[in-house]
């Protein structure tokens, strides 16, 4: 039988200098692209990681399994992120005590909400976006499908309490969610804390006309579905 206690113990020298290794390459390769695109060279994300190139197609033949790899790492965080606002969010925390959406309007503060909170957190602490191919590629693989089902099933747990609260009018879907992201987050050519602070404006103006949608009773067209956000990436 496994030892449970054999994930705490201390990784040898060799392994933890190679998951050092590695989390620096994801970070410099995230870094690297989202700045320069999917034609920035292994040697250019090499020289930001601070390692040598053949360090890194040793881990990585390919610098699309170098993509994959960041992707299915930037899902992961964001589903697990998902389902930890789902489950912290007390019911009710959206709605006023008459029943009815609180829309900050009488505050001056930002909705309150599940949505409102995964969004917030996801600009201020992900590392980065979630890295998109320009174009249809391979086929997705297990390991990504595995992660985007987490992440579909935390969001639906998200938008389906502020629907409940009032804060999201009817329609609004949990691919919404990730789009409304990909709007909100783009790359700015500013200090972390700076383009943090323009997002969440952006986050915020975007929240308080959806919360009064939902006021208005508004039922929105057919949104995206889910696989034009994760599925559609691939062939």
């Amino acid at each position: 039988m496994p030892d449970p206690s054999a994930d705490e113990r201390p990784l040898p020298g060799r392994q933890r200098e190679a998951r050092s290794n590695d989390a620096a390459v994801l970070a410099a390769a995230r870094e690297v692209l989202s700045a320069q695109g999917h034609d920035a060279s292994m040697a250019e994300i090499a020289r930001h990681a601070g390692v040598g190139v053949a360090s890194i197609y040793r881990r990585y033949p390919t610098k699309e399994a170098l993509v994959e790899a960041l992707r299915v790492t930037g899902v992961s965080a964001a589903a697990a992120l998902a389902h930890e606002v789902a489950g912290s969010m007390p019911d009710g925390a959206g709605a006023a005590p008459d029943g009815h959406a609180d829309d900050g309007a009488d505050t001056g503060a930002a909705p309150a909400g599940a949505v409102a909170s995964f969004l917030a957190r996801q600009i201020t602490g992900a590392p980065g976006p979630i890295l998109q191919p320009p174009g249809r590629g391979a086929p997705i693989s297990s390991e990504l499908g595995a992660a985007s089902e987490e992440l579909h099933a935390g969001l639906r747990r998200l938008v389906a309490r502020d629907r409940a609260d009032g804060l999201v009018p009817e329609g609004f879907t949990a691919a919404d969610v990730m789009q409304l992201l990909l709007h909100l987050r783009p790359a700015l050519p500013y200090p972390r804390a700076h383009a943090d602070a323009l997002h969440l404006r952006y986050l915020d103006l975007a929240m308080r006309g959806l919360a009064e949608q939902a006021r208005d009773g508004v039922v929105l067209d057919d949104g995206p579905h889910w696989d034009e956000w994760m599925g559609s990436w691939h062939d």
